[in-house]
């Protein structure tokens, strides 16, 4: 068995030269990398928030940042995820639900949601 193995591996070594060895991982690790890179612009997540059912704002839930919408009603999203900061609302239950990356924030009487989307979920609604 151990003679099939060699022989086998003697053959290998015919066949392929250290460059095509060499060769052979460089596209290895080209298509790894590119294939991260691909899966992680399809799954770039963006928020949306709407006030009176219309469209105010987009931004990419990756990128620290804080809206107003006016003085009281303010929006941060920073490291992933977002939360209303401030709101003018009596109950406040909108600030209470804290920090998402996932779920909607509403806020009922404001009239303002807070949804987040990904990017294949934007692809599938365009088309």
């Amino acid at each position: 068995m151990e003679n099939s193995i060699n022989k086998n591996l003697s053959n290998l070594k015919k066949l392929f030269t250290k460059a095509d060895i060499i060769l052979i991982i460089l596209l290895l690790v080209f298509a790894i990398v590119v294939s991260i890179t691909l899966l992680n612009k399809r799954n770039e997540k963006i928020v949306e928030i709407r006030q009176d059912n219309e469209l105010i704002r987009r931004c990419k839930l990756d990128k620290d940042e804080i809206i107003k919408i006016d003085e009281q009603i303010i929006i941060e999203i920073k490291n992933g995820k977002v939360r209303m900061k401030s709101s003018s609302c009596k109950n406040k239950l909108c600030v209470k639900q804290g920090w998402s990356s996932y779920f909607p924030i509403i806020c009922v009487p404001n009239k303002i949601s807070i949804v987040i989307r990904s990017k294949k979920e934007e692809m599938l609604i365009t088309r």
